[in-house]
């Protein structure tokens, strides 16, 4: 489970969450030392022959990003390409083509204003300040344990506050190049909601209804193509979440680290194993991770 690409030359490098980043020279070496171990297969195929009884191979391994990100379409698919490796791309359909930030990066930016104050914010008294990357990424993961819409009801009064406009370029692809890789045989695009919220038990069933359905409907008419696979945003789901899922979609994927075994797996919850820059750039790294140790 990859998030962003990006070398650390690059500005977006530094404000990104440290868990969320692999630089470009480090995913190209992922991908031949998993190539040396697994069979790199599309999972969209992998599934289609799964659940129709054909044959598999007995090591197998996909390749998968979240969000949408721009710096995707910037610096892993030209390696994709180049390694001939198949990937799948869960994309936010209705961040996607906008300037809009997802609230922890939003989150970030406020934190490393220079009028910002913690004591102006009472949501902000209790969690980190500051800039250093590490205590961004705790405030950000203690702000999690509320819900969404209370979460953005805070990140948009700091940010009338403190005068934060939308940003002037985009973190997200395009449709143009959304698109572009929609149509390449290595590319599988699923469904990552239309507006990233979390499937949790306090999210309305109109709501979560509309962020499971309305993406997959959304997706399927601007790029002309079906969607048969999901990611829940965050890793967050409950059975009534499952089910809704499983009428619309052929799989999903969790942020739940395992293996999946053919004959305990289930279609709706499949594990994956998260990789970062920190936790994965040597080989041993990468492949100590990939074996699910701690």
């Amino acid at each position: 489970m990859y998030h962003r690409i990006l070398p650390k030359d690059d500005p977006r490098y530094h404000r990104e969450e440290p868990g969320m980043v692999v630089q470009p020279d480090t995913f190209a070496m992922h991908l031949e030392t998993l190539g040396n171990e697994f069979e790199l297969v599309s999972l969209d195929d992998w599934c289609q022959r799964a659940q129709q009884g054909g044959s598999l191979p007995a090591k197998a391994c996909a390749i998968t990003f979240d969000d949408g990100w721009l710096d995707n379409y910037e610096y892993a698919w030209p390696i994709l390409q180049q390694k001939q490796v198949p990937a799948t791309l869960y994309a936010v359909s209705e961040l996607i083509g906008t300037r809009q930030k997802f609230w922890p990066n939003r989150l970030v930016t406020i934190l490393q204003h220079p009028e910002f104050n913690s004591h102006q914010f009472a949501w902000a008294k209790q969690i980190p300040t500051g800039v250093d990357r590490e205590l961004a990424a705790q405030a950000i993961y203690q702000l999690k344990a509320f819900n969404d819409r209370q979460v953005l009801d805070w990140i948009e009064q700091a940010e009338q506050a403190l005068n934060i406009e939308l940003s002037s370029h985009a973190d997200l692809m395009d449709w143009q190049q959304l698109q572009q890789l929609a149509e390449h045989p290595l590319m599988t695009i699923g469904s990552h909601t239309c507006r990233h919220m979390r499937l949790r038990a306090d999210l309305d069933e109109e709501t979560m209804h509309y962020e499971v359905a309305q993406s997959q409907q959304h997706l399927a008419q601007k790029l002309t193509q079906d969607v048969a696979h999901f990611c829940y945003p965050n890793g967050d789901f409950t059975d009534a979440a499952t089910a809704l899922v499983a009428k619309q979609y052929r799989s999903a994927v969790t942020t739940q680290v395992g293996i999946n075994h053919l004959s305990t797996l289930n279609w709706h919850r499949l594990l994956r194993i998260g990789v970062h820059e920190d936790a994965s750039s040597s080989a041993t790294q990468l492949m100590a991770r990939v074996a699910c140790w701690p």
